[in-house]
C-alpha cells in the first residue's frame, strides 16, 4: 500500500531521519545544494512509502514563475518511483518542469508521462478539461 505524508503528518517523522540521510547521500545526483531542512520547509515536500518501506521524497516549487519538480529516492524503486511521480501530478493542475540529472531519472519521467523539451529539461502538460 503506498501513502503519503507530509512534513505536518505524525507519519513523516517516523521515516524522517533516513529520509534526511537519503537526501544527504543523493544531494550533489539531483542538483539541489539546499538543505533537507530548507526542501521541507518551504517547497510543497512529500514523502512516499510502500509496504512500510520508504520509497523516497518528491518536492515542488516555483522557479521563474513555473512550478518544478525535484526527487529522490531509494535505490530499485523504479516502478514505485513512476507510480509516485503519477500521483504526485495529479495534485496540481498548472504544467510541471523537471530537470533530470541522469539517465535513470529522464526514464523514469519519461514513463511517468513527462515530455522532453531540451536536453535534460522535461515537462508535465496538465490536460486541460471543459
Amino acid at each position: 500500500m503506498l501513502e503519503v505524508f507530509i512534513p505536518s503528518d505524525a507519519g513523516f517523522r517516523i521515516y524522517e531521519i533516513p529520509l534526511r540521510l537519503l537526501y544527504e547521500k543523493v544531494q550533489d545526483k539531483i542538483g539541489d545544494d539546499n538543505s533537507f531542512d530548507f526542501i521541507r520547509d518551504h517547497t510543497l515536500f512529500y514523502m512516499f512509502v510502500f509496504n512500510n518501506k520508504l520509497v523516497g521524497g518528491i518536492y515542488y516549487y516555483i522557479k521563474d514563475e513555473k512550478w518544478y519538480m525535484n526527487g529522490f529516492s531509494n535505490r530499485k524503486m523504479f516502478g514505485a518511483n513512476v507510480e509516485c511521480i503519477k500521483l504526485s501530478t495529479t495534485w496540481f493542475s498548472s504544467d510541471i518542469y523537471a530537470e533530470a540529472m541522469n539517465r535513470a531519472s529522464a526514464i523514469c519521467l519519461l514513463r511517468a508521462g513527462f515530455k522532453r523539451l531540451h536536453k535534460n529539461l522535461f515537462i508535465f502538460r496538465q490536460k486541460i478539461t471543459s
